[in-house]
């Protein structure tokens, strides 16, 4: 068992020299601040006196101050004591006949008064009273004797039945009633019944406000702490004991107890459970062997119970080894294990002592409640005589202590008026793992904690053989046995029920809702939903001892749990302190129509003028758009509470729309320039590479990776001390920075710094946390659109399910590859031969239930394959996604939605499918391209989901894969272009039959075929690129020329055709009709490296039109007519310069037209109708050909990078035209001057 081996690891632990964190003697006084109380005014002691005869009275003396009784009721000395004096109450009578006696004479005063001094008179021979005396009532409370005669009480005091009880007559009260939100409880529930002697019997009954909820005092009867937690994020706090080294202390380390102390001072050793009333935390303190009790405002610590100080005696039962009753530190324990409180009474389990003690939390006098002290298993309906073996747990519930008797395997029950014991589940020393209708023919392979909520007790089991799960026994009927979570195998893996894992889990505790589980081995602490069965880890991953946030704060064996409604604490066992959870996210503005902060009150102050925009999600008004010139949104206060350096983190969700200007913050916490902290964009040039800014004190590097401009991203900036990170789109940068920042000093700020370095883009949802976010953290925090996502595999370095259902996938030859914004280990390559797979996925639409299955795929093959499925492979029972040379659409299995396509081999697309029964729809790049009705559709649950291979294992993918979403809803429109962007068939004119659509040529570097041939190099020449825009124009090595090459990374990082004026690399095909069509739209990127000259850009026939850049005297972009051999339309100025990327845009209505470069007006001059025409010559593109002879000398000639070239054969909207720029302006980096949908 592990508690035999804790003194020996404590030993080493407190052996082991730990640096000390030099902190600024500011915050230290601030601490003791935080942690100062109010001057103690010191308890009273009083009791009462009944049974009292006509004329006569009593005297009661304590400490030499004495008060007359001459009538029943309550007494109270004039004079208080302060915590930890003792008392001794003693009496006298006057008056003839009187005969009386007094219980509860002596104690120690602990932190609030004594209230049950009782002295009781006798009133005649053979007739006695039998009274109940109640304190802190608030209500009305209900009481009954031998369940005949009632007393409604509603005041403090003695009240008393009116049937007299002859002697030799038995008495039995009960509390039957009682207010809500008001525990009551009999200060000794044994004396509640018994036979009446020849006295009075006074029964005392102590309420405080609250619920038992666990076995701990809570302030309402249910709560949903988890929730909070896991949606902010948990942060795990050291409140008293040893204190980590991030946190100003020595690291953990262990010490004796003392009376008194502060939280800093405090020292405990090898602490266990823990429980909690109203005002205190009790921990048992188990090497030390007392019970300490924590202060929650302060946290100072004194001992309530414990430590053999003299005058206890010894306990009752057979083993009484190191076990004595007594008052206080007069009371001796053996293993102090468990704890449990009624806000009275706090019941203490005995592992070594095998028996159950009881503290009264007034007086801290300690009794011996149940067990012999044998190592046995027997039952008896008294708990003196009944025996445990190595109990190890303790809880409350529904009015009956339940104990989990690990030795035993077994789950006994103490009835704690009776002290009846009997064993309720499992079976003595039958250890081993069995789920039954019937309790007791259950079997429990090592349980260790249980805790009741509902009808159910709810255990964890642990152990080789069935263990390592989260077993529950129902409270009806015959107490049957079932698991709700883990699998039986020793690990730590979130998942829902049976799918999820645990690594020995330990402690257990309730909020009134759902469960809290602490990993003793997995050094972490988990959240069971009993809604879901979802199982979430809260915080922890490796053995350690820092106060951060998720995987990133640190525990060492952290073997109990409580929830007393507000807060989530932490025996920490192997660190010897004791912890709390709390929220992490300090703010957070969504942005969802407004600044405020939905954390607090931070909110936000809007500078300048930032639109509401549609946000990452394609929630409409859910972020806001910031135009670059001064417009900002600040927090309210500065976030100095504490003041925040070492461990944060920030997030965003940013589109940016880049400039043709430096450095912009994305965010920044500070002063900009001077102190703080935050995040830059470069958003000039071709990087487009963040860092962090740190002030005066300097940036960092640049990141390796680039934020894409005019596309949604997920952006977030930690520090675990001391390094700094940055992640994007849940992937980690190489990045490595260690420096300090100056102290933060000023308001949170979004879009700036506070020194005029404004972003330009779109912001939704910022948060910023106390403490560094874990890696999985940022991974789940990535999740575009996730309402209703319930599988998603992003693909970012792994293969896990970072949707609702965590159907995580193995891999069969698939390796990291770059996703489509050229981020490394952002994708993953199939090879015809590798695959995914998750076995016996779980909630996945099944029958006929809507959905939504969308995925990103750059296939090199020409074969049919297929991206993602799941099901049953039957006709119409299994669904996903298909692709082939020719078609794309969603299959059925033999029963398939499909639609031609114009080639996209080697080019990133995005594939989408619908099924709301009966109607299915395909949208590709965020266009519907075809509709069916499909009856026949039924999903049948199959053995397993695949990725990159069909349901039967054929059909394998060639090529990369990335972004598969399935939901269990229809997409809108919006959330499907959302997640796919701009592309060039979204205008409104474009249609999937090529001869009505106005898309009619549309060439990209991805469309190239190369390899080697004639071309600078040798290597990478190109040979022909495909038209992909349906009408198949596509073009070739122009004749007698040498080839153009393909670069992967030729403009802006994004691949590109290298044309060369010096040897006359152009492409060619006939000269094509549909492109000389008196109006158009035409859209090219491309770069010109030497200006001297002209150079053509796309020239179609000898009468035909041509587009071309003039010489280097004026760089002018030119529309010539070449039939009437005049300009139709030419800037009036330069239009570009040496090697800069341009984006390109003309529209020409048949008379007048516009060109643009960046989204952009470019002041330019039209003149008139066309009259272009086929009637001889060439298309040909990267050239005006202008005479006879070979290349290079009989034309102008391109020198430089082309990127897509498109060709509409109308002038198309506004709103047309900035869809293809912004599509354009995402895939080469460009800025635009205008906004992207």
């Amino acid at each position: 068992m592990k508690r035999f081996t804790l003194p020996l690891v404590f030993f080493f632990l407190s052996s082991c020299g730990l640096p000390s964190l030099i902190r600024d003697p500011l915050e230290f006084l601030a601490f003791l601040r935080f942690f100062s109380s109010p001057q103690f005014t010191g308890h009273s002691i009083g009791g009462v006196v009944s049974g009292l005869i006509p004329g006569t009275s009593v005297t009661v003396t304590n400490n030499q101050e004495s008060v007359t009784m001459s009538s029943d009721g309550n007494f109270i000395f004039p004079t208080k004591l302060s915590s930890g004096q003792s008392y001794n109450v003693s009496f006298v009578t006057n008056g003839a006949g009187l005969t009386c006696s007094i219980a509860n004479a002596q104690g120690v005063v602990q932190s609030s008064n004594i209230t049950n001094v009782s002295i009781t008179c006798g009133i005649g021979a053979n007739f006695y009273e039998v009274g109940v005396n109640v304190s802190g009532l608030s209500g009305t409370i209900t009481v009954q004797n031998n369940g005949a005669e009632t007393l409604n009480i509603s005041t403090n005091g003695l009240t008393k039945f009116t049937t007299l009880a002859a002697t030799g007559s038995n008495y039995a009260v009960a509390l039957t009633g009682q207010p809500a939100g008001t525990i009551c409880s009999f200060d000794d529930p044994t004396l509640t019944i018994g036979t009446m002697a020849a006295a009075n019997v006074t029964i005392f009954i102590t309420c405080v406000n609250g619920y038992i909820v666990g076995g701990n005092i809570h302030p309402t009867a249910s709560s949903d702490l988890g929730s909070k937690l896991i949606g902010r994020k948990t942060f795990v706090k050291t409140i008293a004991g040893s204190f980590p080294i991030n946190s100003g202390g020595g690291g953990a380390m262990t010490g004796g107890a003392v009376a008194s102390t502060g939280p800093l001072a405090a020292r405990f050793n090898g602490p266990n459970m823990i429980t909690a009333d109203s005002n205190f935390v009790y921990l048992a303190d188990s090497v030390n062997a007392v019970i300490r009790k924590i202060d929650k405002s302060n946290g100072t610590t004194t001992i309530l119970a414990g430590g053999n100080s003299g005058g206890g005696i010894v306990c009752p039962g057979t083993v009484t080894t190191n076990c004595r009753d007594g008052v206080g530190t007069a009371a001796e324990f053996n293993g102090i294990t468990g704890l449990t409180n009624d806000g009275n009474n706090l019941y203490v389990l005995e592992s070594s002592g095998r028996r159950i003690r009881k503290v009264n939390l007034a007086t801290s006098v300690v009794s011996t409640f149940a067990g012999s002290g044998n190592a046995a298993a027997a039952d008896n309906t008294s708990g003196i005589l009944a025996s445990f073996n190595n109990p190890t747990w303790i809880s409350l519930f529904n009015g009956n202590l339940y104990v989990v008797d690990r030795g035993n395997c077994t789950i006994r029950v103490i009835n704690p008026i009776t002290t009846a014991v009997s064993t309720l589940a499992g079976g003595p020393t039958l250890c081993s793992f069995a789920n039954d209708p019937t309790g007791t023919n259950a079997r429990f392979v090592s349980p260790i904690a249980i805790v009741g909520l509902g009808n159910y007790l709810y255990v964890t089991d642990i152990g080789v053989g069935g263990g390592h799960k989260v077993r529950r026994i129902s409270l009806s009927g015959t107490n049957a046995v079932d698991t709700i979570a883990g699998d039986g195998v020793q690990a730590s893996t979130d998942g829902i029920g049976t799918a999820a894992q645990f690594n020995d889990p330990h402690g257990l505790t309730t909020d009134g809702t759902n469960l809290f589980i602490s990993e003793w081995s997995g050094h972490k602490i988990r959240h069971l939903n009993l809604t879901t069965n979802n199982v979430t880890t809260l915080v922890g991953s490796v053995s350690g001892y820092s106060d951060n946030t998720g995987g990133n704060g640190l525990l060492n064996f952290p073997g109990y749990v409580l929830s007393d409604g507000q807060n989530i604490y932490v025996a920490d066992t192997g660190n010897h302190s004791l912890r709390f959870l709390e929220t992490s996210e300090l703010l957070r503005y969504t942005f969802d129509g407004n600044a405020d902060d939905s954390i607090t009150t931070n909110n936000g102050i809007i500078s300048g003028t930032p639109t509401l925009t549609t946000d990452e999600n394609a929630l409409v008004s859910g972020a806001y758009e910031l135009h670059g010139g001064g417009d900002f949104i600040q927090s309210t206060s500065d976030i100095s509470t504490p003041q925040i350096s070492d461990n944060l983190a920030i997030s965003a969700w940013v589109y940016p729309a880049g400039s043709t200007g430096g450095s912009q913050f994305i965010f920044y916490n500070g002063q900009g320039g001077a102190n703080g902290f935050g995040l830059s964009f470069d958003s000039a040039g071709a990087s487009r590479k963040l860092s962090v800014s740190l002030g005066a004190v300097g940036p960092s590097g640049s990141t390796t990776m680039g934020l894409p401009l005019n596309q949604w991203s997920h952006v977030v900036l930690t520090r675990t001390y001391p390094n700094w990170k940055i992640y994007i789109n849940g992937l980690q940068d190489p990045l490595v920075f260690t420096t300090n920042p100056n102290l933060p000093s000023g308001t949170f700020k979004v879009g700036d710094a506070g020194n005029g370095f404004y972003f330009k883009g779109k912001v939704s949802d910022v948060r910023f946390f106390k403490g560094a976010i874990d890696d999985e953290s940022i991974r789940r925090m990535a999740v575009q659109i996730p309402a209703g996502l319930v599988t998603y595999y992003p693909f970012n370095g792994n293969t896990k399910d970072y949707g609702s259902e965590k159907n995580d996938l193995t891999v069969t030859g698939a390796t990291a590859s770059a996703d489509r914004n050229g981020n490394p280990n952002g994708a993953y390559y199939f090879n015809g031969a590798s695959f995914m797979q998750k076995l016996s996925p779980t909630g996945l639409p099944m029958g006929t239930n809507p959905r939504t299955i969308c995925g990103w795929f750059n296939k090199s093959s020409s074969i049919g394959e297929y991206i993602v499925g799941y099901g049953s492979f039957i006709n119409s029972q299994g669904n996903g996604l298909v692709v082939t040379d020719t078609i794309t659409g969603m299959f059925g299995v033999s029963d398939d939605v499909t639609i031609f396509h114009e080639g996209f081999r080697n080019q990133w697309m995005h594939l989408c499918g619908t099924f709301n029964f009966p109607n299915v729809e395909v949208y590709e790049n965020g266009v519907l391209r075809v509709s069916g009705s499909k009856l026949s559709w039924s999903t049948v649950a199959g053995p397993s989901l695949e990725v990159g291979r069909r349901l039967d294992g054929a059909g394998q993918f060639s090529g990369d894969l990335d972004e598969i979403r399935i939901y269990n809803r229809v997409l809108s429109l919006s959330e499907i272009r959302t997640l796919s962007g701009a592309y060039p068939t979204q205008v409104s004119t474009w249609n999937q039959t090529p001869a009505s659509s106005s898309l009619k040529f549309f060439l990209m570097p991805e469309a190239a075929s190369f390899g080697p041939g004639a071309c600078s190099g040798g290597s990478n020449c190109v040979g022909i690129v495909d038209d992909r825009s349906g009408n198949g124009l596509h073009v070739s090595q122009g004749t007698g020329a040498q080839q153009p090459i393909f670069s992967a990374t030729g403009i802006n990082g994004s691949k590109g055709l290298r044309f060369m004026d010096s040897v006359g690399t152009f492409l060619t095909r006939a000269c094509t009709p549909e492109l000389n069509t008196p109006a158009n739209t035409i859209f090219a990127v491309y770069n010109d490296m030497n200006v001297v000259g002209s150079d053509g850009i796309f020239h179609n026939g000898t009468s035909g039109k041509l587009l071309y850049l003039t010489d280097a005297a004026g760089n002018q972009l030119t529309l010539f007519d070449l039939q009437a051999n005049t300009v139709r339309m030419i800037t009036n100025g330069n239009y570009s310069s040496i090697n800069e990327f341009v984006l390109m845009a003309l529209d020409y209505n048949g008379t007048s037209g516009n060109i643009f470069k960046g989204g952009s007006v470019v002041a330019s001059t039209s003149f008139g109708a066309p009259a272009y025409n086929c009637s001889g010559g060439q298309l040909d593109i990267g050239r005006y050909y202008w005479g006879s002879g070979l290349p290079p000398s009989d034309g102008d000639y391109l020198d430089g990078f082309m990127g897509d070239l498109i060709y509409y054969d109308q002038t198309l909207s506004t709103a047309d035209r900035q869809i293809v720029q912004c599509y354009l302006s995402n895939k080469y980096s460009l800025p635009l001057s205008h906004s992207c949908p």
